[in-house]
């Protein structure tokens, strides 16, 4: 039988007498530990949350340089080369990953206005340059602007696949590696030495 006893301020429980305090004490001493464990485990996912994109930052930009000195490495007459007759051009390829960095952030991460006009095909090589940064910066201000929450969301990419706007982040990196690499090809069979790889 439970007895109160409000005089003293404690329990009988079955014969037993416990005080109120010693109830809050044994309360405390539960549940402080997997309250300071919970604490720590929310402030090490939001650290490492943080950490992952200054690091996507820190590579953007190193990504963005590279693919600057690449353009750079070709001379202007020579933009319009190509290989075989059924690939795009050097020109057409700096062109096509300046508009991929700019489709691809407007349609599945945030729309914005990266200030360039994709529609001139005709660009010189100091146009080319300027579309490049622009759409790198566009790319970069994009995904700064975005919440933990937007970024672990899913959005519908290219064969209707989802994927978390993290993962699109990728998308947009791992497509301009590989058209940096054609880029070096057509640099290296005109006979020029591409800039040295960049990786972080």
């Amino acid at each position: 039988m439970d007895v109160y006893d409000p005089l003293h301020h404690q329990w009988s429980i079955d014969g037993d007498w416990y005080h109120a305090n010693q109830n809050l004490n044994i309360m405390n001493n539960i549940f402080k530990p997997i309250a300071l464990t919970l604490c720590f485990m929310l402030c090490g996912i939001y650290a490492q949350a943080q950490t992952n994109q200054q690091e996507f930052s820190s590579k953007w930009n190193t990504m963005k340089t590279y693919t600057m000195e690449i353009l750079e490495a070709m001379p202007e007459d020579k933009l319009d080369f190509k290989p075989v007759d059924d690939v795009m051009t050097f020109r057409e390829m700096i062109l096509h990953i300046a508009g991929a960095n700019i489709m691809m952030t407007n349609n599945f991460l945030k729309e914005g206005d990266a200030g360039v006009d994709m529609e001139k095909k005709d660009m010189t090589k100091a146009e080319l340059k300027e579309a490049v940064e622009k759409s790198f910066d566009f790319v970069a201000e994009t995904c700064a602007s975005l919440t933990e929450s937007e970024l672990a969301e899913e959005v519908e990419v290219f064969g209707g696949n989802m994927i978390t706007r993290r993962q699109v982040e990728n998308l947009i990196d791992t497509h301009g590696v590989h058209h940096r690499g054609n880029l070096i090809v057509y640099l290296r069979l005109n006979g020029i030495d591409p800039p040295a790889f960049r990786a972080w």
